[in-house]
Parts: structure tokens; C-alpha cells; sequence
């Protein structure tokens, strides 16, 4: 069964490609090509996180938020293909850190309302990574695949897009 779930989740993984070319000036925007030749210059400070721990939140997984910092809302999803989509989300490479570069939010992965993984998010121009946590410390980063990339460009054009002061 762990094969089964390690293979699905590889695939998974490998497998997913932008269904978007949406770059409508969001704020935050991530470049157009993400890949090496964008990434700005950093260390790898950390590993990739365990794939057990994506294969057990592929599984377990039943709500996920993302918490934005500098804007006024916050994103929920529940439902176990949009979970497993996040999931996909996240590429087994292993950024450059760059410490110029600042989260935009933060991103919770739970389990029956207690949080399993939780994750700063960094998406703007030569910053596409999530730096995961253990025990409050960062411990893990993983690149961002580009459908992750197209998810947050839809996500803050939405936002600009929505009507203010209602």
C-alpha cells in the first residue's frame, strides 16, 4: 500500500502542468517562466519535505487555509480533489533561499481540525517556494510546481478584481 501511495503521489507530482497563462498583473505576480534561469540567488538551506508526510496528508487531509499577509482575506478549500491538488502544488525540488525575498502568506494543511503541516509561502518575482515547519522552526523547502503558480496569480487577480467596501 505504501508503494501504491508513494508511486501515485510521484506521479501526481511529475505529472502536473499550468492549465493558465493568466498573468494579469497580479500583485505578487511570479515570473512568466518560473524555473532556474528566474530563481533568484540564494543557498539551499533546507531539505525537501519527507515524501511520507505528502503521501500521509495525500490520504488524511481534509481542509487546508491559506492565511495572506498582506491582504484582507484568507482562502479555505475541504474538498479532497482541490486538497490533493494543493498537495500537488508542491515539486520535490529544492529552492534557493534568498533572503531578500518575504512570505506572502501561509499555508495550514489539517487533519480532522488539528494542523499536520503548515508552510510559508513565497510568490513573487524569482520567489516561488513554500518553507515548511516542524515544531515552529523552518525545516523544509520545496519549489513551486506551475500549476501551484497559476493557482495564487488566479487567486490575487481575483482578489484585485473583487469589489471594495461593501
Amino acid at each position: 500500500m505504501k508503494n501504491l501511495l508513494t508511486a501515485l503521489l510521484g506521479m501526481a507530482l511529475l505529472g502536473c502542468q499550468p492549465n493558465s497563462t493568466d498573468k494579469a498583473g497580479a500583485r505578487n505576480s511570479a515570473p512568466e517562466q518560473p524555473g532556474a534561469a528566474t530563481q533568484a540567488a540564494g543557498e539551499r538551506l533546507y531539505p525537501s519535505v519527507p515524501l511520507d508526510t505528502l503521501a500521509v496528508l495525500w490520504e488524511q487531509c481534509d481542509f487546508i487555509d491559506y492565511v495572506f499577509y498582506y491582504t484582507n482575506f484568507s482562502v479555505s478549500q475541504n474538498k479532497k480533489e482541490d486538497i490533493q491538488n494543493a498537495i500537488r502544488f508542491v515539486s520535490e525540488e529544492t529552492p534557493l533561499i534568498n533572503a531578500g525575498c518575504k512570505p506572502v502568506g501561509r499555508i495550514f494543511f489539517q487533519v480532522q481540525g488539528e494542523n499536520r503541516l503548515e508552510a510559508d509561502i513565497y510568490f513573487s518575482q524569482g520567489c516561488t517556494y513554500f518553507v515548511f515547519f516542524e515544531q515552529g522552526s523552518p525545516a523544509y523547502a520545496n519549489s513551486m510546481m506551475p500549476a501551484g503558480i497559476n493557482f495564487f496569480n488566479q487567486i490575487f487577480t481575483s482578489a484585485q478584481s473583487a469589489p471594495q467596501g461593501q
